[in-house]
């Protein structure tokens, strides 16, 4: 029984042999139908390239690309030679960007213009409205001017800022035709920052707490004071029109003063003007130098800043 296993087992592995000769044989074929193809189309391939090189040394196939070069190369010429210079595009830009500006600036001109006559109307009334207060205020200024131009003997004088550089300012204020002298200066000539924070009673309601905030203080210079100081409505010193009493007692508080040393810083408000000139007189007569700025008085409070001596009152 082992034998003929071993027979049965040997011709199933003899048909397989069949089998892959077989397979052999057909790859064996194909590879020499390839070869021959091959070899075929190579035989071919020269005889064509034999028979193709009496026409290609007659004809040039690159003729045609290079007429086609030439005619690019001599449009390049001819626009290099008609192409515009740097400075003409230059020119013509930079025309054109101011026409472009006055022509943004028309625009605006013609929006304004058309604003102004929408405004015109509404103009014209307030203007009708305050054309006699006006008129009223140029009367009462050249009346003024008129009683000043009849006063002869007098010395009036508004000091340069050459001759009051390096002085000390003395605040005056002028407000309801009161002369309100805040501090006292009364020996504070090498004090100056005390006696601009020191307050005089008759002229500063105490009780409001008056302040002086000093940020920098230095005798020789370097001064930054705030202050805001609260007037008496009683207070101060009274200039009536039809009395000269009151002169007096200004000549004792301009004695306290040094013409070399100091210099007044009148500060006068709108109320004050009938008393303003009086006032100058006064001070002009003392021989004291001084100088002039309006301001305005909120509540009843001055307010002022120093800075290196020099006040700024608002």
């Amino acid at each position: 029984m082992s034998r003929r296993r071993r027979g049965g087992e040997g011709d199933e592995f003899g048909s397989l042999d069949l089998l892959l000769d077989t397979i052999c044989n057909m790859f064996g074929m194909f590879i020499f139908i390839g070869m021959l193809v091959s070899l075929m189309a190579s035989a071919r391939s020269k005889q064509m390239i034999e028979q193709g090189k009496p026409v290609a040394a007659a004809t040039d196939p690159l003729a045609a690309d290079r007429e086609v070069v030439q005619r690019l190369r001599e449009r390049v010429q001819q626009a290099e030679a008609n192409a515009v210079p740097d400075a003409v595009v230059d020119q013509a830009r930079g025309k054109l960007a101011a026409l472009q500006a006055s022509n943004q600036e028309v625009e605006r001109r013609t929006k304004a213009m058309e604003r102004l006559f929408k405004e015109g109307d509404a103009r014209m009334d307030v203007i009708a409205s305050e054309l006699p207060r006006l008129r009223s205020e140029v009367q009462r200024l050249q009346t003024e001017v008129d009683a000043q131009s009849k006063v002869s003997g007098t010395k009036l004088r508004a000091p340069r800022r050459r001759a009051v550089e390096g002085m000390m300012p003395v605040q005056v204020v002028l407000w309801h035709d009161r002369v309100y002298w805040i501090n006292p200066w009364i020996d504070r000539l090498d004090e100056p920052c005390r006696a601009w924070s020191e307050w005089n009673s008759e002229a500063v309601d105490l009780t409001a707490g008056p302040v002086c905030d000093i940020r920098e203080c230095f005798r020789g210079g370097g001064q930054w004071l705030i202050r805001s100081v609260p007037l008496r409505a009683d207070g101060g010193l009274v200039v009536p029109a039809d009395s000269d009493d009151w002169k007096a007692s200004l000549a004792k508080l301009l004695g306290r003063l040094r013409a070399d040393r100091q210099v007044i810083s009148l500060k006068v408000a709108p109320d004050s003007h009938g008393a303003f000139q009086r006032v100058r007189d006064a001070i002009a007569e003392s021989g004291i130098a001084y100088d002039v700025s309006p301001i305005r008085i909120d509540g009843g409070v001055y307010r002022d800043e120093i800075r290196d001596g020099v006040a700024t009152a608002q």
